[in-house]
């Protein structure tokens, strides 16, 4: 997992309390910024299950494991964690065609046109255990090794330290209400500050 995702996963996707959190100092800013962290989430899964060659281009991508293998037992197994992969993430490239990559005009402007296929954090959570079962076998038999994709490698402080602040910065907030709703106007002039 890279950094960037870390600091996703520390925020968003450690506890319900720190959303709750974040959503109290910055609602709306934060569903925009988590929005597009999913959307693209959502972009690199369908990008690693993506066509080997795409208008004749090549691509990186998992489907062009098993053609690269000559052990024909190993290949035999990795096509079939590929196509398991797949079915996983079919949410993530109706998601890609239809909304993120392209505007789908029927769905956007037709109000019975067919949904898109439910993307939740489980199905993202599902679709990227899916790939790491690929990479894994592929490692686990080349290299004698694995990785642990889903833990969270280097602590990335910054994401946490966040979270304080804003707990912190949202208890003085709730104080200087308190003061107000008590009379006491003095702490008008901490803010607003140019930061």
């Amino acid at each position: 997992m890279d950094e960037d995702m870390q600091a996703v996963w520390i925020l968003f996707g450690t506890k319900e309390s720190r959303v709750d959190l974040l959503n109290k100092a910055g609602g709306t800013f934060i569903r925009v910024a988590q929005d597009c962290i999913f959307d693209q989430v959502i972009l690199a899964i369908a990008r690693l299950t993506d066509k080997p060659e795409i208008a004749r281009k090549q691509t990186l991508t998992v489907r062009r494991l098993a053609a690269l293998i000559s052990d024909a037992a190993l290949a035999d197994a990795v096509r079939a964690k590929v196509d398991l992969a797949m079915k996983a993430q079919e949410f993530c490239r109706d998601w890609r065609n239809n909304r993120i990559g392209h505007n789908n005009l029927d769905m956007r402007i037709n109000p019975n046109a067919r949904a898109l296929l439910p993307a939740t954090r489980l199905k993202v959570d599902a679709a990227l255990a899916s790939l790491a079962e690929v990479l894994n076998l592929v490692a686990s038999r080349l290299l004698d090794s694995q990785t642990a994709y889903d833990h969270i490698v280097t602590p990335l402080p910054d994401a946490e330290w966040l979270l304080y602040t804003l707990h912190d910065g949202l208890a003085v907030q709730d104080e200087r209400r308190k003061r107000r709703e008590a009379g006491d106007f003095s702490i008008i002039g901490d803010y607003p500050r140019d930061l």
